[in-house]
C-alpha cells in the first residue's frame, strides 16, 4: 500500500484508489499490514471511481458498534436516517446491510469468510456485484477470526464523514503529529524563495497580537507543489500561481494559529440539529418561524431537561411525511399522520401563533407522558398551517422514505 494513502477524506481516496489487478496482487501485503498494526484501508477503484474498500476488522467492528448504538435510540436513529438520506441519498437499511449490523447474531453470521488467496480471486466478482447494486460484504482471514473486511465504498464514505468530525481534513499539513518533523512557516518560506518570503512577511505584519505560531509538518509532495508555485510566481508575478501560493500560505497561517480548527468546530455545531428547551421555546418561536419562511426545512428538536421529545417542522415538510405515512399505512412506531381540520374531519385544529406559543409546554408534557399530542401552528395572515409540533418518534418513522435531493459531500 502506498505511504501517502490517508483516511482524511473522500476526495483523497478517489485519487489514491488502486486498480483491481494491483489490489488483488497487493492484498496479502495489506492483510499482513493489518496484523502488524498498520490499519490504513485499501480502496479499490474501477477507473477513477472508488467501488470497494478493504479495512481492518477492528475498524469495521467499531463503526458497526457506533451505528448499532445510534439505531438503538429512537431519537438518534431518526436523525441518522435523515442525515443519511439528505447527505448520501442512502437509507439506514442500506447502511445496515452493507456493514452487516446484526445485534442478535453478530457480524460473522452475516458474511462469508474466505482466506486471502480466495479473496483476491473473488475481488472482480464483488466489484461487478457492487456496481450492479449488490452488497460486497466479505470477511477475510486465514484463521478462525477475520483480519479484514471488504465493504462498499458508499458505506465507507459514511465512516469517513463521521470520523472527520473534529479532525483536520488535510493531513499533509498539521501541527499535532508527534512523530513527524515540523517547520516554522517563516523557515519554509525562506526555503521556497523570495516570493514566499515576502508573502509570509506580509502575513506576519497583519497578524493579531498574541496569536500562537505552531510549527507545521509539511509532506514532501506538498513542498514540491509549493516550490513549483514559487517558480511560476517568479516567472509571472501576479498570475494564477502567485494567487494560489498566497492563498495556501494564508491557510497555513490560520492552521498554525488554530483558526481553522475553530472554524470547523463552528461548522459542526451549525450542522447539528438545533435543540430548544421547552422553557426557551416561546422566545425562540418567532426566529424558528422566520427560518422556515426563508426556506429552511431541517427540524428543530424540542425537549425537556435536554431530552428531545418532539420535532418542530415546517408544514411543507410535514405534508411530505404525511403522504408517506398514508402510503405505508402507519408503522409500529407511528400512526398515519393526521391532517388538520377541515382537511380531515376529525383532525386537530389549527392554532393561531400566539395561542400555540402558550400551549406548547402543555403539548410537550403530554408527549413526555406518552400521549398522542401535537400542534398545528397557523400563519396569522392567511390562517393556513405553517408549522407543526409532533412527537419526534412519529416524524423519524417516515423520514427515511422521503424523496430528498442529496447534498454534495
Amino acid at each position: 500500500m502506498p505511504d501517502d494513502v490517508h483516511t482524511a477524506g473522500v476526495t483523497e481516496f478517489e485519487a489514491e484508489s488502486w486498480p483491481l489487478e494491483a489490489a488483488a496482487e497487493g492484498l496479502h501485503q495489506v492483510i499482513d499490514g493489518f496484523q502488524n498494526g498498520d490499519t490504513r484501508p485499501l480502496v479499490i477503484g474501477d477507473g477513477d471511481q472508488p467501488v470497494l474498500v478493504v479495512l481492518a476488522i477492528a475498524d469495521l467492528a467499531d463503526f458497526r458498534a457506533r451505528i448499532a448504538e445510534l439505531l438503538g435510540n429512537p431519537v438518534d436513529a431518526g436523525w441518522l436516517r435523515y442525515y443519511l438520506r439528505s447527505t448520501f441519498d442512502m437509507s439506514s437499511e442500506t447502511l445496515v446491510e452493507q456493514l452487516g449490523v446484526d445485534a442478535d447474531h453478530g457480524l460473522s453470521s452475516l458474511a462469508s469468510q474466505v482466506n486471502v488467496e480466495q479473496a483476491a480471486v473473488l475481488l472482480p466478482d464483488h466489484l461487478r456485484r457492487t456496481e450492479a447494486g449488490g452488497n460486497p460484504l466479505m470477511l477475510i482471514g486465514d484463521g478462525m477470526l477475520a483480519t479484514a473486511a471488504l465493504i462498499a465504498f458508499p458505506a465507507f464514505s459514511v465512516l469517513l464523514a463521521m470520523e472527520s468530525d473534529g479532525k483536520t481534513e488535510d493531513d499533509s499539513c498539521a501541527y499535532d503529529e508527534e512523530d513527524k518533523p515540523t517547520t516554522p512557516l517563516e523557515v519554509l518560506a525562506e526555503r521556497l524563495g523570495p516570493i514566499s518570503t515576502q508573502l509570509v512577511a506580509r502575513i506576519n505584519a497583519g497578524r493579531e497580537p498574541g496569536l500562537p505560531k505552531y510549527d507545521l509538518h509539511f509532506e514532501d509532495d506538498l513542498i514540491e507543489h509549493l516550490r513549483d508555485l514559487e517558480n511560476r510566481a517568479q516567472a509571472a508575478p501576479g498570475g494564477g500561481a502567485y494567487d494560489e501560493l498566497n492563498d495556501l500560505l494564508h491557510s497555513f497561517d490560520q492552521m498554525r494559529s488554530g483558526a481553522l480548527a475553530e472554524e470547523e468546530a463552528e461548522l459542526e455545531e451549525e450542522a447539528e440539529a438545533p435543540y430548544i428547551e421547552v422553557a426557551d421555546l416561546p422566545a425562540a418561536f418567532p426566529e424558528v418561524r422566520d427560518a422556515f419562511r426563508s426556506g429552511a426545512d431541517d427540524p428543530y428538536l424540542i425537549g425537556i431537561d435536554g431530552s428531545p421529545l418532539a420535532g418542530l417542522i415546517s408544514y411543507d415538510l410535514y405534508e411530505m411525511l404525511q403522504k408517506v405515512s398514508v402510503e405505508m399505512d402507519g408503522t409500529e412506531e407511528a400512526p398515519v399522520l393526521p391532517l388538520p381540520a377541515p382537511l380531515w374531519d376529525d383532525g386537530p385544529e389549527v392554532i393561531p401563533f400566539d395561542a400555540a406559543v402558550a400551549v406548547c409546554p402543555a403539548v410537550l408534557e403530554d408527549i413526555s407522558n406518552g400521549d398522542a399530542s401535537m400542534l398545528f401552528v397557523a400563519d396569522d395572515e392567511t390562517g393556513e398551517p405553517e408549522m407543526v409540533l409532533a412527537p419526534l418518534v412519529w416524524l423519524w418513522a417516515y423520514v427515511d422514505y422521503l424523496e430528498l435531493e442529496p447534498t454534495e459531500v
